[in-house]
Formats: structure tokens, sequence, C-alpha cells
């Protein structure tokens, strides 16, 4: 063992148990945490528990572990600068958030748009063919009842009309059964239009209820960045302190 590790082991043998098992207990918390979920915890108002509510009374701790274990409760403790920051930058991640989805629920609104649009125009497209080919078989209906001559003439006529006749009810019925399919497909992208519309509305008053953007962003940015820094110098010390005292 070397001079420094059997130093440190001195050091922590001398420390009471209760400050000791509270130090075990803050390494424990925040040793898989990272920093950003550490102020997370603090900050989360549902939270009644505090990281720092088992401190006991200042003991006999080296300087380093005091210092670090000071630096630690400044940085989390509940309403701390640290934790306002944390929660402003946190309320600018949200309310970034919220602006994405406004712009989704937007897009798909407009999208929903286009696609009625499109339906609208596919249907206009095959509405003359459908009415001429129905004027068609009208006519053609007229001609076979209009048919006359010797019986074997008007059966020939009668044969021929039939099969023009079924043809043309055969285009009919296609062409019915694609512009009907259209008009159902549009009535389905009409009721999503209007879920859409209001799913855009409910998401922008979201959006509004949230309230401008804070300001200060750098100020907050660079106050996390350092916090970050000191935190993870501070859990490092006590981390190898408690390592000593084992």
């Amino acid at each position: 063992m070397g001079r420094d590790s059997t130093t440190a082991a001195s050091a922590a043998a001398g420390v009471e148990p209760a400050a000791l098992a509270y130090i075990r207990h803050l390494v424990e918390e925040l040793e898989d945490t990272a920093f950003e979920d550490a102020c997370s915890d603090q900050a989360d108002e549902f939270n009644d528990g505090d990281l720092f509510d088992s401190r006991p009374e200042p003991s006999e701790v080296p300087a380093a572990v005091a210092r670090a274990l000071d630096g630690v409760e400044d940085l989390l403790w509940k309403g701390s600068p640290t934790l306002a920051a944390y929660a402003r930058q946190d309320a600018r991640n949200r309310r970034l958030e919220q602006e994405n989805v406004v712009v989704a629920t937007a897009a798909s609104v407009v999208d929903t748009g286009a696609a009625i649009d499109a339906r609208r125009a596919a249907i206009t497209a095959k509405l003359p063919r459908l009415r001429a080919l129905r004027a068609r078989l009208a006519a053609l209906t007229t001609t076979a009842s209009a048919a006359a001559g010797s019986a074997e003439e008007v059966t020939g006529a009668v044969v021929s009309l039939l099969e023009r006749m079924n043809r043309a009810q055969e285009e009919e019925a296609a062409a019915a059964a694609a512009v009907d399919g259209l008009r159902a497909s549009l009535a389905g992208l009409l009721e999503r239009l209007v879920l859409a519309v209001e799913e855009a509305e409910e998401e922008e008053a979201k959006l509004e209820a949230m309230g401008p953007e804070l300001p200060g962003l750098a100020e907050d940015v660079g106050v996390l960045f350092r916090a970050q820094k000191r935190f993870l110098d501070c859990l490092r010390v006590l981390r190898q302190f408690v390592a000593s005292a084992r």
C-alpha cells in the first residue's frame, strides 16, 4: 500500500461512523448518476426527499473531503443557483420540443390539405369520362329500343348492341367505382383534416401556455458547464475517500 493510500485510510478510520455512512450513501446515490439527472432529481417538485437530509453534524474529516461535501451540497441543495439554472434550461428544452411538435402538427395539416386537393382534382378529372360513358350507355339503350328491320336484321343489331352495351356498362362501372373510391378516400381525409387541425390548435395552445422563451441562455449554459465540472471533481474526491475506508 502506498503512502497516500495509507494516509487516506488512516484519515477515513478517524471519521465518525455516521459521517462515513453519510459519505458512502452520497457516493452510492451519485455514483452512476449523470450531473443532469442529479439536478433533475433534486429539482423535481414531487421529490420530497433530499440528498442532504441525512447529513450529520460537522465532524472531523479531511479538508479535501469537507470541501467536496460542501461543493456537492452547494451545487445541488434545493433552491440552489445551479438548480435554478437547470430549471430554466429544462424549460427552454421543453419549449423547443413543443415548438417541434407544433411544427409537425402544422405540417400534418398542410399535408392532409394537399392530399384533399389531390383527391378532388382526381375526381374532377374522372367525372367527364364517367358522364361520357353514361351518355353513351343511354344512347345505346335508345338505339336498341329503336331497332327495326327484318327479324334477322333486328336480331343481329340487338346482339351487336348488347355486346357494346356490356362493354359500356363494364367501363361505366369501373369509372364509377374509381370515382366512388376517391370520394370515400376524400371523406376520410376530410375527417383526418378536422382531427389534424384540432391537434395543431391544442399543441399551439400548449406552447403559448409555456410563455416566451427565457432570457439568459448563454449565462445558464456557462453556469451548468462549470457546475458539472465541479460536481465531477467533488465526486471523484468522495469516491476515493470511500474506497480508502474499505
